[in-house]
């Protein structure tokens, strides 16, 4: 079978401007609210805590991580809404019969929601926080907010130009963003209604049952070191910097991705058939 029955350039780019004429308001407004929402929550967290933050550094650190966190929530929200058509019967039908092979379809969901979508979402949060710190006003003791740094992705990793992180736990997060993303997407090709939400609780549901599974292994081959719900493991040195399990979750998150991409195309094309 030639490839060009799976991905075709030409084709690629009508599902493309096609998906655009569609959605396009719904994008457009999506990108606006985020960034609207966002300034709001964020000036009046900020406000709520611009004296700490004007009086110790470390506040400066916690309190754009906080709105940070929150922030890739609603991101990871509107990533786990891939394939909305896929939630209706009807609307099931027909978009499966859209002109366009499911690798196409695919890479289309990817290339929308974490290609372009997560760079812009990024720049609207920078553009955004940096926005609702400018707009702080003096507290009633005289504390002067011009005094607070402005929000720079640098300060996810150092605090007062310390490096928090290590190399490999940088890595670590911002794969694991990542793969979590893509198991929110590929979440959205298993379920029927309510993908996000049911992703979500599997989630939830598989970290339980995988901590109660070590727990169990540890009662059994350490019963005298295993106490409770903890869980004895065995650590070794891979490198200066990195013992095995770190490495395991490094490893982990790097490829975890790939896993749930190729997940999301088997399952499309099952329904397909």
């Amino acid at each position: 079978m030639p490839f060009s029955n799976h991905f075709n350039i030409k084709r690629f780019g009508r599902l493309f401007r096609q998906d655009l004429l569609i959605n396009k308001t719904k994008y457009g407004l999506t990108i606006i609210g985020l960034g609207l929402i966002t300034y709001i929550l964020g000036y009046m967290f900020l406000n709520s805590s611009k004296e700490s933050m004007i009086k110790h550094d470390y506040s400066v650190f916690q309190n754009y991580t906080i709105c940070f966190a929150f922030f890739m929530m609603a991101v990871a929200v509107i990533i786990g809404s891939a394939f909305p058509d896929l939630s209706n019967k009807i609307k099931t039908s027909s978009y499966l019969l859209n002109p366009g092979s499911t690798l196409e379809k695919i890479l289309l969901q990817f290339l929308i929601r974490i290609g372009i979508f997560v760079p812009i979402a990024l720049t609207v949060f920078w553009i955004a926080i940096r926005l609702a710190k400018a707009s702080l006003i003096p507290s009633e003791s005289g504390l002067n907010p011009a005094l607070i740094p402005y929000f720079d992705y640098v300060f996810l990793i150092t605090k007062s130009n310390h490096k928090i992180w290590d190399t490999w736990q940088t890595v670590f997060v911002i794969f694991g963003l990542f793969s979590y993303g893509m198991y929110l997407f590929a979440g959205a090709t298993y379920f029927k209604g309510y993908a996000l939400i049911k992703t979500v609780i599997t989630s939830v549901v598989l970290l339980f049952a995988s901590i109660t599974f070590s727990v169990v292994l540890s009662h059994i081959f350490y019963p005298q070191e295993t106490k409770g719900f903890n869980s004895k493991l065995n650590e070794f040195a891979v490198t200066d910097r990195l013992d095995s399990i770190e490495l395991s979750l490094v490893m982990l998150s790097l490829l975890s991705w790939l896993f749930f991409l190729t997940f999301a195309y088997f399952k499309l094309k099952e329904k397909e058939v």
